[in-house]
């Protein structure tokens, strides 16, 4: 007998192989999946970013033209990497994010950093810098050193580009940035164990499949609050609100795992469903938003 189960799973970041058991691995890595979650954030920037609004409501017309301009550049991105050409499409991503960044600063003048802006760059940052924490973990744990290497290497470096721009005076070009390497590491996450940008069916030769992989993302949901924690809410008045969700979560991990005892998985999966959801409003509430 099978049982079914529609489960969210990113295309943005990796592209994900889901077995016939149900299994759900993170598999292809290279540059056609970097380039797609590329277009993700970059297609965001153009479209719904502060920057953007920035740009839509301002007069400057040199700052509509350059944000026109990175719109014909993320365009050809699109139809490069349709046609497989991913070196080509980065390069025309990059020059979009470029001339997006340089509307940005337009629409802007000559405005000084904030401290608002410098306040809410070192909040993202803190967030990067935790799920890139959580990456490293995770990633280590599916045996994908190189990937995970890579991804390591670049958030390092966007970080401190990103860093360089804002001591420059450029505070909306440094968040732009840091959104951007924000919106790599997550994507890349949610690809390594399950996210939330497309309904996907898989199916389990059983229930006891099913429960075993609620189980496991479980474990990885909870791995990422332990993270989030350690490093981001340590003296934060929100961690009684995350240490409530937290007890509700291990409350109902452990009915699911007495049903489970009892071959009672169907009940098993709900509470294990039910026990992720209390992880996922742990994370919010320490300030990075998660699918889910």
């Amino acid at each position: 007998m099978n049982s079914t189960l529609f489960v969210r799973i990113a295309t943005t970041g990796l592209a994900v192989v889901v077995l016939a058991t149900g299994n759900a691995v993170a598999a292809a890595e290279g540059p056609v999946a970097n380039v797609s979650s590329r277009l993700v954030y970059v297609e965001r920037l153009l479209t719904e970013s502060s920057a953007a609004q920035k740009v839509d409501a301002s007069a400057n017309a040199e700052a509509i033209e350059m944000k026109a301009q990175a719109q014909a550049h993320f365009d050809k991105a699109k139809s490069l990497t349709e046609s497989g050409d991913s070196g080509a499409a980065e390069a025309e991503l990059r020059e979009a994010i470029r001339l997006m960044t340089s509307a940005a600063r337009a629409a802007n003048g000559d405005a000084k950093v904030s401290q608002k802006q410098t306040d809410d760059y070192g909040s993202r940052k803190d967030s990067v810098t935790a799920l890139a924490t959580a990456h490293d973990r995770i990633a280590t744990e599916k045996g994908m050193k190189d990937m995970n290497e890579a991804l390591q290497a670049r958030v390092a470096s966007d970080l401190a580009a990103s860093d360089e721009l804002l001591a420059q005076g450029k505070g909306d070009e440094a968040r732009v940035m840091l959104d951007g390497t924000y919106e790599s590491v997550k994507t890349s996450l949610e690809g390594l164990r399950g996210g939330d940008t497309l309904v996907r069916e898989l199916n389990f030769e059983t229930p006891e499949d099913e429960y075993h992989y609620e189980l496991d993302r479980n474990d990885t949901h909870r791995m990422l609050v332990e993270v989030l924690l350690a490093e981001k809410m340590q003296a934060s008045p929100m961690r009684k609100t995350a240490d409530g969700f937290i007890a509700k979560a291990g409350e109902l991990r452990k009915q699911a795992e007495e049903a489970a005892g009892k071959k009672k998985f169907e009940e098993a999966i709900r509470l294990l469903e039910d026990s992720t959801k209390e992880f996922i409003r742990a994370i919010r509430s320490a300030g990075v938003y998660i699918p889910g």
